[in-house]
């Protein structure tokens, strides 16, 4: 059953084997953390760690995957989990319902950033540098978004928001929600099996409105 589940990914049995070895953290399970965990989990992702202390509100209706009338104000973290293992139940979670602290990121093989608050960013990537765990970071406000690796070696989010001084809620198309979700998850499987990537020493910035994208580099310490 197992190998006739990701038979189409077309990864060969050493890859997917890797992958399902792998513990992947998501910090923040609404728009991008949702919508990123429900591919790395048809991926074949063999274990996940779940951290939100927030509920599903109305509000997430327009962009988070896993946000229904039903799911209405139930903890993030708790429904991810539930639904994660519907569509795969040898999936191993476990899951967090407060904030991220260094349990939400133990035995992690690597971090996917779905927050929405530069000063939470910024603690992040540094407890995943401390443990040398890469922090796929991604971000967007409505047609906008990027997407990068941070690690020791390229502390990306720092460039990003060192000198951001206020957060403000943004508007979020679900669309640039879907686009930056999927980068990270690809961004996730590169790293985990070991294939370079010009974003683990940079970012990409998408404007969807403008069908525009740029890849920055970024110097490495």
């Amino acid at each position: 059953m197992e190998a006739e589940r990701t038979i189409r990914n077309g990864l060969d049995l050493t890859d997917q084997d890797t992958l399902q070895q792998a513990t992947v953290s998501i910090i923040g399970c609404g728009g991008l953390g949702g919508r990123t965990a429900e591919l790395l989990v048809r991926l074949g992702i063999g274990s996940f760690i779940l951290t939100d202390p927030d509920i599903f509100t109305t509000s997430n209706l327009n962009r988070q995957i896993f946000c229904t009338p039903e799911t209405l104000g139930l903890n993030k973290a708790e429904i991810v989990a539930g639904e994660l293992q519907k569509i795969n139940p040898e999936v191993t979670i476990r899951f967090h319902v407060q904030a991220f602290s260094k349990e939400s990121i133990k035995n992690a093989n690597l971090v996917i950033d779905g927050l929405d608050s530069a000063k939470d960013r910024l603690q992040l990537a540094k407890i995943c540098r401390t443990r040398s765990i890469p922090l796929i970071h991604g971000a967007v406000k409505q047609w906008y978004g990027q997407v990068g690796v941070d690690h020791q070696t390229s502390p990306l989010i720092d460039t990003l928001y060192s000198n951001t001084e206020t957060n403000s809620t943004p508007n979020v198309l679900p669309m640039t929600v879907a686009l930056i979700a999927a980068m990270q998850a690809a961004e996730a499987c590169k790293y985990l099996l070991q294939k370079e990537s010009p974003l683990q020493n940079g970012w990409l910035q998408c404007d969807l409105k403008n069908c525009d994208y740029d890849q920055i580099l970024q110097e490495k310490i």
